[in-house]
């Protein structure tokens, strides 16, 4: 007699195995709404993909250029994660979208974050993340008279402060640059790149941990409350560069 197996009937470690062949968005298209089962295993088993968060944390580093807007003030600007389907528009105008399907990272810098479903927006608020200039993951010229920068390094990089506290006292950018100053504004740099970028995957991680948790939502199918929500972030930053 002729057996003919389905896809439904095999085990579901062959099944979580097939799904470690494609891509997190792949999965949540094709077997989310087939069945409970399938479902359910879907939301356990299939994570986000790191390097994607790695493209995300790039692209809003230098496509948007909003390290640029940033200050050192309580130790950075507020940011909440928020997993969505497509990249983050640019803006309006100019999203600059090149995937348009695929699970990507959205940074959201507004207090009242615009997500239909309250449970998730609950999950969202409890792992905000700060970002500062020196979220830029190439080489930046730090600015010593960078709003905050100096309360920043006393906080932080206390070790460092007796090397650096002679470029914060000087009125003009006409001081020494010796190897010393050289060596701690380097170390800086690269440290909180480092640093931001942890704190940027340890909320991804969480947030996408309990998201799990709830069974019926389809990653896919987050969205914002109101259409072009998204855009609000770099319009807010741009505008607030102007000069008054």
């Amino acid at each position: 007699m002729l057996h003919i197996s389905t896809f439904e009937h095999l085990p579901n470690e062959l099944i979580v195995r097939i799904f470690s062949y494609l891509k997190p968005e792949e999965n949540f298209y094709s077997f989310f709404n087939c069945n409970d089962r399938l479902r359910k295993l879907v939301k356990r088993h299939v994570l986000y993909s790191r390097r994607a968060l790695n493209n995300d944390i790039k692209r809003l580093s230098k496509l948007h250029n909003w390290y640029k807007h940033l200050d050192y003030v309580n130790d950075g600007v507020v940011f909440h994660l928020i997993p969505l389907k497509g990249e983050q528009a640019r803006n309006g105008l100019d999203p600059r979208i090149s995937d348009e399907s695929g699970i990507h990272w959205h940074f959201w810098k507004e207090k009242s974050i615009p997500i239909a479903d309250q449970r998730i927006q609950q999950i969202i608020e409890k792992y905000p993340i700060k970002l500062n200039p020196l979220f830029y993951p190439g080489r930046i010229f730090i600015k010593p008279n960078k709003s905050g920068f100096n309360e920043f390094i006393r906080r932080n990089y206390a070790s460092h402060w007796d090397t650096l506290k002679t470029i914060f006292v000087s009125e003009s950018w006409d001081y020494t640059w010796t190897i010393d100053i050289k060596n701690s504004i380097l170390y800086i740099q690269e440290n909180e790149s480092k640093r931001m970028k942890k704190t940027i995957l340890e909320a991804a991680d969480r947030i996408w941990k309990e998201l799990q948790e709830l069974e019926d939502i389809n990653i896919i199918e987050i969205q914002y409350q109101q259409q072009m929500a998204g855009f609000g972030l770099v319009v807010q930053l741009c505008e607030a560069s102007k000069p008054g």
